[in-house]
C-alpha cells in the first residue's frame, strides 16, 4: 500500500457483543501510483502557457519517499499493536461474560455489560487519537519531499519560460500529453525512469 496516498494497514477489530464493531481503519484508500510505462517526454516549447505535472506518479518515487515510507509502517504497526491489545482485552471481558452470565443477578448482568461497554469506548477514542496522530506523522514525513519536488517544478518552470504548472492529479478530465512535463521532474530528481518501469507491478 501506497502511504503517501494510503496509510497504515487498517487495524483488524471485531464486530463485538453488547457493542458496534470498533470501526475505520488507519488508512484512506489508496491511489495510482506512477504510470506502468515511463518515458522520457520531451518538455514543451519554451513559453508554453500552461503545462502540467502528475505528483501523483513523482511523490512515491521520488528520493525520500523509501525512507519516509519504512518510518510511516513502523509507526502505522505500532498503532496497530496497541489498538489489536485493546481488542484482545475486550474479547476477555466478553469471555468472562459469556461464562459468568447464568449465575449474576440483572444487577451484575448490568455491570458487566458497563464494564464491556466502557472498553469499547476507550478504545474507539484512542483510534480517533491514533488516526489523527498518524495523519500528523504522514504531513511530517511528507513534507520535505513535496518541497523538493516543488523546487523542482518551479526550476523548469522557470527555465522554461511557462507560465502556468497544473497538477494532473488534482483533477483535470483530459490534457494534451505533450503538455506533460512529470518525466522531466522525475529526471531532474535523479530518478531512473527505466528502472522505475521495470519495478513488478509496473
Amino acid at each position: 500500500m501506497n502511504w503517501i496516498h494510503g496509510g497504515a494497514r487498517p487495524a483488524v477489530m471485531r464486530a463485538l457483543a453488547l457493542g458496534s464493531l470498533i470501526a475505520g481503519p488507519l488508512a484512506g484508500q489508496e491511489q495510482p501510483g506512477a504510470p506502468a510505462t515511463l518515458e522520457a517526454i520531451p518538455l514543451p516549447p519554451e513559453g508554453t502557457p500552461i503545462v502540467y505535472v502528475n505528483t501523483q506518479a513523482i511523490l512515491p518515487v521520488a528520493p525520500g519517499a523509501d525512507s519516509a515510507g519504512a518510518a510511516f509502517q513502523r509507526l502505522s504497526l505500532e498503532f496497530e499493536g496497541e489498538l489489536e491489545v485493546f481488542a484482545a482485552e475486550i474479547d476477555s471481558l466478553i469471555a468472562a461474560y459469556q461464562q459468568q452470565q447464568s449465575l449474576l443477578d440483572p444487577a451484575g448482568r448490568q455491570q458487566k455489560e458497563q464494564e464491556i461497554r466502557n472498553k469499547q469506548q476507550e478504545a474507539a477514542g484512542r483510534q480517533q487519537e491514533l488516526n489523527v496522530e498518524l495523519d500528523r506523522r504522514r504531513a511530517e514525513l511528507l513534507e520535505p519531499i513535496v518541497v523538493r519536488v516543488n523546487e523542482v517544478i518551479e526550476e523548469i518552470r522557470a527555465e522554461r519560460s511557462y507560465s502556468i504548472v497544473l497538477d494532473i492529479a488534482a483533477g483535470v478530465v483530459a490534457a494534451d500529453t505533450s503538455l506533460d512535463i512529470t518525466t522531466a521532474v522525475l529526471e531532474r530528481l535523479g530518478v531512473d525512469l527505466a528502472a522505475l518501469s521495470a519495478l513488478p507491478g509496473s
